[in-house]
């Protein structure tokens, strides 16, 4: 089926549903000519339909439902077409991408129906960050989200600073493979640090409203999109520059100047790629905060920023969920992580709920098939703080909100926050004094001003930079055995450590070589100023230094050894349990391989059983070989029998390293003439009083062990005299 997405708003606007743009809700004064700043150019918010949330997605009830909206719809604007969505949703195409404002009336009108739950425009995000400052070849040590090598910072002694801390925690792991983080934003470009690093993604920016006068109309031409085509498995980033005439054709509103919203490809989903899993140890550029895991590029956005619709198609089939009726094949490798370095805010409590029932059922969805959501709080504050219960979707219901802190351990300057705040991480502040590039995240992008050139390394300032490396910790977290959503959004919190002590109130920044004051950047962890529980320390969790050694004999009826490693944390405590598959078979140090272990992987799980880090372990495995132990059986009776008593026989069965069961049967030439079983407590032995033998002469008494789980068949024979 035919997906038209209507973008005709521009990339500065923040990804998501364009509430407002990326700058501050407060209007701050205009800043210096030549700033950069992550606090983008506002741009008009437009919506390019209605999402709804019916009692059905039927072709009445959506018919029923344009009725509706086109009797309160401005003049000349009417649903051009309906769609059924995921989730059963509504979605209402207009004919061309209408102000917000002017949906009120039509919103009003469907939102009072009795089968409605609720309506949202379908409005537009961007990326929330700035475009990269400088490009080079760092080293690790340059790196502001991993570890700070300064023992002091502004008089305050430390260890590794304000930082996530993350080598700290790749003693016990770097990421495992199988964990995979679905980076929502611009795409991917080739890059040497991610090669590799990456699972099968998929793009979900297609055609755009191409303006024509009042107008605009569908024409294939994918403007937007950059790449030729809509919706496809290529999730490879084309560029995302504007250039004037892109802004035009984007949808620049009459009185705007072009020139105002010129720049260049921002290659930021790349530098999100990188911050969570570039590779480590490759001898070349950067380290992610999680470099053993992948990531799955999901492209939302192009030049003209990218809808709401889109990024919950996204978000929804990088959780796993079904779109096969839309033309999207299925996700064979769901993520566990979700990020979205991207929102928008409002300062209209009643439109971000509304926005917030939208996005609260993404989440929903995507958190049922086990995944974390962490989203970016916003770019939006400057003079004064913007209040994260206006950041979409970062203060929704089921997403981590992560605002970001400068390297001295306070909140960035232009960082949404404000109660609802989860948790904090280095996003860069390269405008606090003394100013300087090197302040920012360094990740890697490319070099290309428009399309993608050559790759490279660059410094970027945002919450953009801060919520991946909260994705990468959560990644990790999933990679010691955590899988809940909300046991890892639980860890994240407690694994933090507190906000610089010393006090600066408002902030002294350097933008275009001009002194500008901001509202306080003292972080707190409540109120108007909250960054969150803390800053993400990952030399905080508590994890095995390793999986298990296990050591012993790996034969039926072997006893094998599991020695914990130790912890990263001094005064934790571990337990080792024994598992095959998901069904746990023993706990202690040590397990007696029975039977039912043959040919199959045995796991001894070093798990943390005290603290806030409970239920993180590391994993060692054993192959059991199918190979059973072989039987022998030897039989004592007399060699000479009268025909008028009963011989007692006794039979001994052993085999190495184990207690045979199973049944013995006692033959006279071919005749059977005893049964008798052996069960473990026999240990190997058995007495069985045998018949009377009533024919003289010679006769062979032949005993044959049936073998059991773990031991072989055997058997034996003995002739005798009967007189």
């Amino acid at each position: 089926m035919r997906r038209s997405l209507a973008l005709s708003a521009l990339p500065f606007l923040l990804v998501a549903s364009a509430l407002v743009s990326t700058g501050a809700s407060a209007a701050p004064s205009p800043e210096p000519a030549g700033a950069q700043s992550p606090a983008a150019k506002q741009a008009p918010r437009v919506a390019r339909g209605l999402i709804v949330k019916a009692r059905t997605a039927s072709v009445a009830r959506r018919t029923s439902l344009a009725r509706s909206a086109d009797a309160e719809l401005p003049v000349a604007v009417d649903v051009a077409t309906t769609q059924s969505g995921p989730q059963g949703l509504s979605m209402l195409r207009l004919e061309r991408p209408v102000a917000v404002e002017d949906l009120d009336p039509a919103i009003e009108a469907i939102k009072d129906r009795a089968d409605v739950e609720w309506v949202v425009p379908d409005t537009l995000r961007t990326v929330s960050s700035a475009p990269p400052v400088s490009v080079n070849d760092p080293e690790f040590t340059a790196q502001g989200n991993l570890w700070d090598t300064r023992d002091e910072i502004e008089g305050v002694a430390t260890s590794g600073g304000y930082t996530t801390k993350a080598p700290a925690l790749w003693r016990a792991t770097r990421g495992s493979g199988s964990v995979v983080v679905a980076v929502v934003d611009s795409g991917i470009t080739s890059h040497p640090d991610l090669a590799g690093q990456t699972v099968a993604g998929y793009d979900f920016v297609d055609d755009e409203c191409t303006v024509s006068g009042e107008d605009c109309f569908y024409d294939e031409s994918y403007i937007s999109a950059g790449d030729g085509d809509g919706w496809d498995a290529d999730p490879s980033d084309p560029g995302d520059w504007v250039s004037e005439d892109l802004a035009v054709k984007c949808g620049l509103p009459e009185g705007e100047d072009p020139a105002d919203y010129v720049s260049d490809s921002s290659w930021h989903g790349t530098h999100v790629a990188g911050t969570v899993a570039a590779k480590s140890n490759n001898g070349i550029g950067v380290a992610g905060v999680a470099p053993g895991v992948k990531v799955q590029p999901v492209r939302v956005t192009g030049h003209c920023g990218g809808w709401d619709s889109d990024i919950a198609a996204g978000i929804l089939w990088s959780s796993g969920y079904d779109l096969r009726e839309y033309g999207v094949p299925l996700n064979r490798t769901p993520a566990q992580v979700i990020n979205l370095s991207l929102g928008g805010e409002s300062d209209d409590p009643d439109e971000v709920a509304a926005a917030c029932e939208y996005y609260g059922e993404v989440a929903e969805v995507a958190r049922a098939n086990g995944a974390t959501l962490v989203a970016s709080a916003g770019n939006a504050s400057a003079s004064t703080i913007f209040p994260l219960a206006g950041s979409v979707p970062a203060s929704c219901d089921g997403y981590v909100s992560v605002t970001a802190t400068s390297d001295t351990g306070h909140r960035a300057w232009y960082s949404t926050a404000g109660d609802g705040a989860d948790i904090a991480a280095p996003g860069g502040d390269q405008n606090i004094q003394p100013s300087s590039e090197t302040r920012g995240i360094l990740s890697t992008v490319n070099q290309g001003l428009e399309g993608p050139t050559e790759p490279g390394y660059g410094w970027y300032q945002g919450t953009s930079m801060a919520a991946p490396a909260v994705a990468a910790g959560a990644a990790l977290l999933y990679s010691l055995g955590v899988t809940s959503p909300a046991a890892v959004e639980s860890r994240l919190k407690a694994a933090v450590q507190p906000f610089s002590p010393v006090i600066k109130g408002s902030g002294t920044i350097l933008l275009g070589g001009v002194e500008r004051t901001t509202d306080t950047i003292d972080c707190t962890s409540s109120g108007r100023t909250s960054c969150g529980t803390g800053i993400l320390d990952l030399s905080k969790v508590t994890a095995p230094l390793g999986a298990p050694a296990i050591s012993g004999t790996v034969k039926p009826g072997g006893v094998v050894r599991a020695t914990s490693r130790g912890l990263t944390n001094k005064g934790g405590t571990s337990a080792i349990t024994w598992w095959r598959g998901a069904t746990r078979i023993g706990s202690g140090s040590s397990y007696r391989i029975t039977g039912a272990d043959l040919g199959r992987t045995l796991t001894a799980r070093d798990t943390v059983v005290s603290g806030s880090f409970a239920g993180v372990y590391r994993a060692g495995t054993v192959s059991v070989p199918r190979t059973k132990a072989r039987a022998r059986v030897s039989m004592s009776m007399p060699s000479s029998l009268k025909r008028t008593k009963r011989a007692r026989l006794v039979v001994r069965v052993s085999a190495p390293l184990v207690r045979p069961t199973g049944t013995i049967r006692v033959y006279d030439g071919s005749k059977r003439i005893a049964t008798k079983r052996l069960y473990v407590k026999n240990g190997g032995k058995v007495a069985i009083l045998l018949p009377k033998v009533t024919k003289k002469g010679k006769h062979r008494i032949r005993v044959v062990y049936s073998g059991d789980g773990v031991t072989t068949s055997a058997k034996s024979s003995k002739v005798v005299r009967v007189r």
